[in-house]
């Protein structure tokens, strides 16, 4: 659905970029209360390859191997079950999805004045080292610079008037030994990917709610997190807070949720929870049965927040 309330008539599409859907509210036609950004929704074989073939510069072989490793696989159908869930509620939701791999340049990292290549923090960098071709990189910074063009409007339009936001990500069930993200990641992701040594590594919590700055400071919604305390355990989910990582000033969900303070929430699935089976090194298929369950508690705690305000 792209049609959008009158007021949010300049948030449209962008083709490769960022796809916009509104979910109206099933009783009224008022404007979005909540926004769900998707940094990271670039999820689909074809995103990644509609991009590569507009790429000039040498890429590592079998690169689409960390494409689906590393793409955050079951949150754009997280985001359109709540929506559709939340609209029959009464709420009227604004979804953007980024169309953009984090293969070729992450949008969900600042990008002005990153180095290609380094990590900061642990945190994947904005541009991977083996992105080389400075017509590549400038290609790549336009469509970043256009898509959050796009979401920082969208934020305005409704954290600006009260609304509220969630950034929805999924992540691997574990954190993998990778120390660089350059020509050489396919082959160290298929090294720290065999069975024996994989399951070395340390699991992720099932949900982590990254809601602290580094400075602990919570910028989001305490009710809301509260809640999501109380419902995930009850259908025998973990939840956990800031385990995996904080927000950081290099990624810019940071940013917005800093600009809108109380108002957004950044919340972690694993995507074993949401995939039947997580394939990493190819397409992995999403169950509606575990989207549906683990986007229950999201319903529950994001409407009583939409409610109380």
């Amino acid at each position: 659905m792209l049609a959008v309330h009158p007021e949010f008539a300049d948030l449209r599409p962008i083709p490769g970029v960022c796809e916009v859907h509104w979910h109206p509210p099933a009783a009224t036609t008022t404007a979005p209360t909540l926004l769900i950004e998707i940094p990271h929704g670039a999820t689909r074989p074809r995103d990644y390859h509609d991009l590569r073939i507009q790429l000039r510069g040498e890429l590592p072989d079998q690169l689409e191997h960390f494409f689906f490793v590393n793409t955050d696989i079951g949150a754009p159908e997280c985001a359109d079950w709540l929506a559709r869930a939340l609209a029959e509620r009464g709420h009227g939701v604004l979804i953007l999805r980024c169309g953009v791999p984090r293969t070729f340049i992450d949008c969900n990292r600042v990008a002005a004045g990153a180095v290609p290549g380094v990590m900061v923090d642990g945190l994947t960098p904005a541009v991977a080292s083996y992105i080389s071709d400075p017509a590549d990189q400038q290609l790549l910074a336009d469509l970043h610079f256009r898509y959050h063009q796009l979401v920082a409007r969208a934020y305005e339009q409704v954290c600006g008037r009260g609304g509220l936001a969630l950034q929805l990500h999924s992540y691997a069930p574990r954190s993998v030994g990778i120390d660089a993200i350059d020509a050489d990641i396919v082959r160290a992701l298929h090294r720290v990917y065999e069975p024996e040594l994989y399951a070395t590594w340390p699991e992720r919590p099932q949900v982590d709610l990254i809601s602290a700055g580094p400075d602990g400071r919570v910028l989001a919604h305490a009710a809301m997190i509260a809640a999501l305390h109380a419902h995930y355990p009850e259908i025998g989910v973990e939840v956990r807070d800031n385990a995996t990582y904080h927000l950081h000033p290099a990624t810019m969900g940071y940013h917005y949720a800093a600009r809108y303070p109380g108002q957004v929430l950044c919340v972690e699935m694993r995507r074993d929870l949401l995939a039947d089976p997580f394939v990493p090194f190819g397409e992995s298929p999403i169950s509606p049965d575990k989207v549906a369950r683990m986007t229950t508690p999201l319903l529950t705690a994001v409407a009583a927040a939409l409610t109380t305000g």
